[in-house]
Order: C-alpha cells, then structure tokens, then sequence
C-alpha cells in the first residue's frame, strides 16, 4: 500500500478479508452478500466490521471488531437509507483513525454502497494492484499450509479415481471430492468440475447426473478451498475401464502431457511472463481454437492473478515476473472443435531458486501417453 501511494483500503471481497485479516466467516454466504468487510490503514492494525451475529468468531483475532451494517443488502427500499449509514460510519471511522480526506482504495462492492460512499465526499481508487502486490509472493506460513493441503488434494484425487466405473453419475464422483475434501478439514469447493465422455468437449462443462461408459475419458478440476481456505487447482485426466483408448484419446492426452512437461522447467525466478509464453511448448493446431484461456496463473486463497497468456493475446502481465515463492499453476486443455473427447491437465507449483517444487505429484494416466 505504502509503494503505491495507497494510504486505506476498504475490502469486501471475502478472500481480501481473510488476506488482512485472519478471519473468516460464512465464506460461500459472503461471496454473494455482503456481511462483512475490513478498512485496512497502510499503518496501524486494521478494523473488521463483522455481521453482528459473528462477531464473537472474529474477536478472538483481531483487537477492533465492529457489527457491520449490512441489513441494506437485504432491504429493498431502505437499501439507500442503510447503505448511507453505512458509509457515514466508515467516513467515521476514518476520522477516528486521522485519514478523513485521503482517498478510499476500493476492491468490489454492490451499486448502493459504491453510491453511498460517493455521496459521502469520499475519492475511490482501485485497491486491486496494491492486493495483487501484496498477495502474489507467499509467506513461510502460507507455503508450510500450501504443503498441508496438498494431502488433502492428493487423497481427494484417489479417492475419485478409485470411484470411477461404468454406471457411476458423474455427480457422484463429485461427491466423492467433496467427502474427502471435508472430512480431512478443507472448505468448499468452487466449480463442479467432474465431466465424462461427451461432456468433456468442450471445457467448462460441470458434472451431470450422466453415467460413466466403459473407454470414457472422465477429467477432474479440483477447484478446492482447503484447510485455512488455501486453493488448490489440480486437474488429471482418467480413461475409465480396462480397455485400450482411442487415437485420438492419446493424442490430446500426449499434447496436454507435453505442455505441462515442458512449461514446468519455465517456472524459475527471474523470466518474465512473455518470455515464459514465448518460450512455452505449443500445442497442435487442431487444439487451438478451444483452449484454456491462460498458459498458467498465481493461487492463494483463491484461483487470482497476476496470469500468464498466450504470447498472440493482448498481454497485460507482460511485466510481471515470476518470483521465488510465488504458486502457480500450469494448465491446459485439448480438445477438437466438434470432437467428442477433451483432456484437462493441470499442475500446482511452489516457485523456489532451484525451479518448481510440485505440490501435487498425481500420478499422469500411463495408458493415455503415446
């Protein structure tokens, strides 16, 4: 905040919360409500306004936990009568902390706080590249919780592979992330990324009450908050059966494979994001018209930026450099435009001096590699 003239933020983006904070509560609800938020000084501990009802979850962290307002969200009507309460208790605030007339940097919020808060007098800037800043290298204690969740991924991955067999909905092998997912001490899950078959082309397809056919391509997205909300986004590829696959199933799965193989030993400290994407396997032709939108992209406690594109997009995050303890995450996806298989794969790494420590080192799917 301090490098970029940034004197307070005010963040309600529940994975910005937790970043300032510590605290956490009724994640999945906040995503879409808004019961909490934190006003963040560049100096001095920052302030939660907490739902009334939690204040008790958060006090124990934090010295100054205040009962947020937030029956506006709710309110119909009234939303501009309680949004403007609202905003005069953070202008308030930002008087009891001497920062009245300094400008409020803001990550996200609904229409009638953001008006509420332009009513006020308050200047709004964007809190956006000062948290990216902030989030995009790992502390100690962040990379020793990336290596505790990575146990829970790795038995999530088991635990599916193990599940899958002719006649099982595709919901139900979804079920089985969540299971394990839960039961070892994780969060949630944020997409249902389980496909089979058909439904694996094109991507971003999300499980169905469809059954697994013998010689189905089934893949897995895990997508998982884990233990203390860290986020895990691993994807393997299986062929379900005992049988052969087919050509064109191990060609997708080989240009997948080869990516990943060759991008990994890019992942050191010190190249910059175009030279990773120039310098980066390319996939066959036949592949490009369906691809996954980055070639790799940074996670904490959420899937976030700074991304790295395809050298012919618009890059934004030429600049950007990877640095040591940072985590990314490499993946792709191969598909043909009107085929009727995909493959996703995907890798978590730890950025370290001597290249990139995997977090999660999933066994690839042998009868699918040429």
């Amino acid at each position: 905040m301090q490098k970029r003239d940034v004197a307070v933020c005010l963040l309600t983006q529940p994975a910005n919360v937790r970043y300032a904070t510590g605290t956490a509560v009724m994640t999945v609800y906040g995503l879409g409500s808004f019961v909490r938020c934190a006003l963040v000084p560049a100096e001095g501990p920052p302030i939660l306004f907490e739902h009334p009802n939690s204040m008790h979850l958060s006090t124990g962290i934090l010295d100054d936990v205040r009962p947020m307002i937030w029956d506006w969200d709710f309110s119909g009507d009234d939303a501009e009568r309680w949004a403007g309460h609202w905003a005069a208790e953070i202008c308030d605030t930002l008087g009891e902390r001497g920062l009245r007339g300094e400008r409020l940097a803001l990550d996200r919020l609904t229409t009638p706080g953001f008006l509420a808060l332009q009513e006020a007098g308050l200047g709004i800037i964007d809190a956006g590249p000062a948290m990216l800043d902030a989030r995009k290298v790992k502390t100690p204690q962040e990379l020793a919780a990336f290596r505790l969740n990575a146990e829970v991924i790795m038995a999530m991955l088991s635990d599916m592979q193990s599940a899958i067999a002719p006649g099982v909905r595709e919901q139900e092998l979804l079920a089985v992330l969540t299971d394990t997912l839960l039961r070892r001490g994780g969060e949630f899950l944020v997409t249902r990324g389980v496909s089979s078959g058909p439904n694996t082309n094109p991507w971003r397809c999300e499980a169905t009450d469809r059954a697994v056919e013998d010689g189905d391509l089934v893949w897995v997205d895990t997508d998982a908050n884990g233990i203390e909300g860290y986020f895990f986004c691993v994807s393997r590829t299986f062929l379900c059966g005992d049988g052969k696959p087919t050509r064109e199933q191990r060609d997708a799965y080989q240009a997948a494979y080869d990516y990943l193989e060759g991008a990994r030993e890019l992942l050191r400290p010190g190249i910059t994001f175009s030279e990773f994407a120039k310098r980066a396997p390319r996939f066959p032709d036949r592949f490009n018209a369906q691809r996954y939108e980055v070639l790799g992209h940074s996670v904490g406690l959420e899937d976030e930026g700074p991304s790295i594109l395809y050298p012919d997009d618009d890059p934004p995050t030429e600049n950007h450099v990877i640095e040591e303890d940072m985590v990314m995450v490499l993946e792709c996806y191969c598909g043909e435009v009107g085929g009727r298989d995909g493959v996703k794969l995907g890798d978590q790494f730890i950025v370290t001096r001597n290249g990139p420590e995997s977090l999660v080192p999933y066994p690839y799917e042998e009868r699918l590699l040429s």
